[in-house]
């Protein structure tokens, strides 16, 4: 991972010893629209390094479009579930 949480071990655990499991619609969810827009990303990303070019300006507009469309995915679950954030 790129930037880590400083206390991310401490917090695996502690999803494991209080058994915190996601409910199955939510990985649904998630599967879907994240590794779609992350398919997407490494297709932009990959076939523009393998072609040995540097990455276009319409290109990069397409991977700002799909990393929004991560953002704005995440912010719409944070909605729809936020009853207990304060809790963590």
């Amino acid at each position: 991972m790129a930037n880590p949480l400083p206390e991310e071990q401490e917090i695996y655990e502690r999803i494991k010893k209080e058994n915190i499991i996601i409910h199955p619609l939510v990985w649904e969810l998630i599967n879907h629209h994240i590794r779609n827009e992350l398919h997407m990303i490494n297709l932009i990303i990959g076939s523009t390094a393998l072609d040995g070019e540097v990455l276009s300006e319409e290109n990069a507009r397409k991977v700002l479009k799909h990393s929004k469309a991560i953002q704005e995915f995440f912010d719409e679950l944070w909605k729809v579930t936020e009853k207990e954030q304060g809790n963590i």
